[in-house]
């Protein structure tokens, strides 16, 4: 404020990880946990309109659009490449082909570097997780069990009844988010061999 660019600076208050301390016997910031994988977000933006500062807004945000909305307020274009989306789509209106495209209701997590390696689809009312060196899978509903104390794969009827969709829509995410030939890898992320 004292150097006058406060109505011309956007403000982004976030960080990189949840932490565990404890929760489900566990510490450290590597598992599909709402506790590990749920960060603040705080977004102070000039351009947002009155009505909107000082709300909140419960709408999925995630690290990936961070750099998509620091360019749009740069007003600068993003790579192709990048996956995220320009959170100000949520407060401004909408502009583009944003217009058309609705936020979004899901979301794909990924932490495939260690173990446990996990991937999971998180919904509104969902979590499915799959750790994939261990071959196993866990369901919860974060709707009547948001502290996921309850794994519902040994259901007989979720499995039969909501289990299909849920894996077909994660097969979709996961198709979405993974590696693509047309995508330009840096030596050092191959170096890592997570990538071909």
């Amino acid at each position: 404020k004292r150097q006058g660019i406060y109505n011309n600076t956007l403000v982004i208050f976030t960080s990189d990880n949840g932490l565990m301390l404890g929760h489900h016997g566990l510490a450290g910031k590597w598992h599909p946990w709402e506790e590990s994988i749920r960060v603040p977000l705080i977004v102070y933006d000039p351009r947002m309109p009155p009505e909107k500062r000082g709300t909140t807004d419960d709408s999925y945000t995630l690290n990936i659009d961070l750099a998509e909305t620091i360019l749009g307020a740069a007003g600068l274009k993003p790579s192709p490449y990048m996956q995220g989306r320009d959170i100000a789509d949520l407060y401004l209106e909408r502009r583009g082909n944003a217009q058309n495209v609705p936020w979004r209701e899901d979301f794909y997590y990924e932490f495939p570097i260690d173990y446990p390696d996990s991937t999971a689809l998180v919904t509104r009312k969902w979590k499915y997780v799959r750790y994939r060196g261990m071959k196993h899978q866990q369901l919860f509903d974060l709707e009547n069990d948001p502290y996921e104390l309850r794994d519902l794969m040994g259901s007989e009827e979720v499995k039969e009844k909501i289990l299909p969709k849920l894996i077909e829509r994660y097969n979709q995410v996961r198709a979405e988010a993974e590696y693509s030939e047309g995508i330009p890898i840096p030596a050092c992320v191959k170096m890592s061999g997570l990538y071909p």
